[in-house]
């Protein structure tokens, strides 16, 4: 992936690059019609280059969640100089940060409900058609999430997909065609043609299971942010040293590898994941990590626990399953 893009301090650089896998892949044949963050926070995923238009791929459909703003809370007004004969109670304090990332209603959820949702026919072969592929896909894990967090009643927005090429400005500092992201500031999947076009033409399969895994890891992002994990873990990083920082970091990117890891594992029979499509997603998990950056920065984790972290999520389709929180040093190398 080369020297990492110089963002804002708050900027959080992406998954490092993936080695292609042996062989080309047999390519399916093209289909006439296709079927089928607090301000300044971000995150994540994968590489390329390319130049420019912009989308932005809404949920539609009368069956998915629609989205909602979190209720807000007034603020309280001052109080008279007075005082009253029976002062109001003061409100309890909220949850602090650790109790935040540590023990979230998030981790309560059990298994997570299928989309249902077979995998876009659309391949990434014109700008119109990867457009598609995620107008698809988007409230797919859209209804899956609002169910899961609506069981344990946790506030559900869904999040916007953007499709781009060349370079486009956002809220998180200008996208530049390299790598997928998601931007907090405006709840904002941003997904950058030229990299699934480039994967598409090596290996199609691959590619595919490329655009699965990292739409779903950048929707954990936002996952994250619903639930208060990803603001809560930006500000417990403020206290800590360059080293913890990037530990941090780590149990950041693989908890959100790990919930997207949830989605493909609750929706695999539908998807359907088996076969050469499985075995190219495998094979993905088992070459992703801090091992292939170059330079290398240990901010994401290492190929053994992100195979790890994925694979818990797959087998168990829970969100417990991915409390990197309270996981053990050596769980998030």
């Amino acid at each position: 992936m080369g020297q990492p893009v110089q963002q804002a301090p708050t900027w959080q650089y992406p998954p490092i690059p993936i080695p292609q896998p042996p062989g080309g892949g047999r390519r399916r044949k093209p289909r006439k019609t296709s079927r089928g963050l607090l301000i300044g926070l971000v995150v994540l995923a994968v590489l390329v280059v390319g130049s420019g238009i912009t989308l932005l791929v809404r949920n539609t459909g009368n069956d998915d969640p629609q989205a909602k703003d979190t209720p807000t809370t007034q603020a309280s007004e001052s109080p008279s100089e007075t005082p009253s004969e029976s002062p109001s109670p003061t409100r309890p304090p909220g949850p602090t940060v650790d109790e935040v990332v540590k023990a979230s209603k998030l981790y309560t959820i059990g298994p997570v409900a299928a989309s249902k949702c077979a995998e876009p026919k659309t391949a990434p072969v014109n700008f119109t058609s990867a457009q598609a592929y995620y107008n698809a896909l988007l409230p797919c894990l859209n209804r899956t999430w609002w169910l899961a967090l609506k069981s344990v009643n946790l506030p559900f927005r869904n999040p916007k997909a953007i499709v781009y090429a060349g370079k486009l400005a956002s809220p998180c500092g200008v996208q530049r065609s390299a790598r997928a992201a998601y931007c907090a500031a405006n709840e904002t999947i941003y997904l950058p043609f030229a990299v699934d076009n480039a994967y598409y033409r090596s290996n199609p399969v691959y590619a595919r299971a490329i655009m699965l895994n990292t739409f779903a890891h950048e929707y954990g992002h936002h996952v994250q942010k619903l639930t208060g994990i990803l603001p809560a873990s930006m500000a417990r990083a403020q206290t800590m040293n360059p080293n913890q920082k990037l530990q941090e970091s780590r149990r950041r990117e693989l908890q959100a590898t790990c919930l997207g890891a949830v989605y493909l594992g609750a929706n695999a029979a539908f998807t359907p994941m088996r076969n050469p499509l499985l075995a190219n997603w495998r094979f993905l998990i088992l070459h992703s990590g801090d091992d292939y950056s170059r330079p290398r920065i240990h901010d994401h984790g290492n190929r053994v626990s992100n195979y790890q972290w994925s694979l818990a999520g797959y087998n168990n389709k829970k969100p417990d399953s991915c409390n990197t929180f309270t996981a053990t040093d050596v769980r998030v190398n």
